[in-house]
Order: C-alpha cells, then structure tokens, then sequence
C-alpha cells in the first residue's frame, strides 16, 4: 500500500510506502518529545505506559494500540492534528446517478385521485 500525503516541505516525498510513513510518525513523535526535553522513561509515564513499551514503540518494534498512540499524542497536545489525517469524504456524483431519469412530480398527499 501506498500513501499520499501534502507537505509543507519540498524535501519530504509526497508518496510513502507504509514503513516509511510509520518511520516518519514515530520521529516526529520522537522530535516532540525532545523538544520538551522528556526523556523515553517520562514519557512513557505522562502516557500511562510502561517504560519498555514506549521505548519499543519509539524505536519502531512491537505495536502500539490506537488507543496508546492517541494517548501519546493527547501528552504531546496533538490530538487535535489527528482528523488531518483522514480527509473527509467528498460528495461527488457517480454514474448511476448521472443516468438516472428525471424525477417526475408526485402528487399531493391527501388528496384523493378524481375517477375518471
């Protein structure tokens, strides 16, 4: 599977393959946790996991539940950045809808049909 993805970064590659998008998750992840100048061990406790599963999921091995990852995020304050990730769904118009006839006009309820 292949992703696309847009950038601010002309140096950042507009398709990845899964392991390189989870690569650059994981050092992101990493570059923020830096940042605040955490180390693996407070991290992993701000987060509510074990020392040795955040060190494992920042280093790329074993996995990670949704859940645990949303967590992480929640620490680093990115949680908001999350629907970014899955564009909504556009409305655009198929072919059976195209190739349907004109809806014609239905007649008004509760009016009784004359007889002819």
């Amino acid at each position: 599977m292949r992703m696309t993805g847009q950038t601010n970064n002309p140096s950042t590659p507009l398709v990845q393959t899964d392991r390189e998008a989870v690569r650059t998750l994981l050092e992101r992840i990493r570059q923020h946790r830096l940042k605040r100048n955490w180390t693996q061990v407070e991290m992993a406790r701000r987060a509510g996991l074990s020392r040795p599963a955040y060190q494992n999921f920042e280093n790329g091995y074993g996995n990670i539940t949704l859940a645990n990852l949303v967590r992480v995020l929640g620490v680093l304050g990115l949680t908001n950045n999350l629907a970014q990730m899955v564009p909504p769904v556009t409305e655009e118009p198929t072919l059976a809808s195209l190739t349907k006839p004109a809806r014609l006009r239905a007649r008004t309820a509760g009016k009784p049909r004359s007889s002819p």
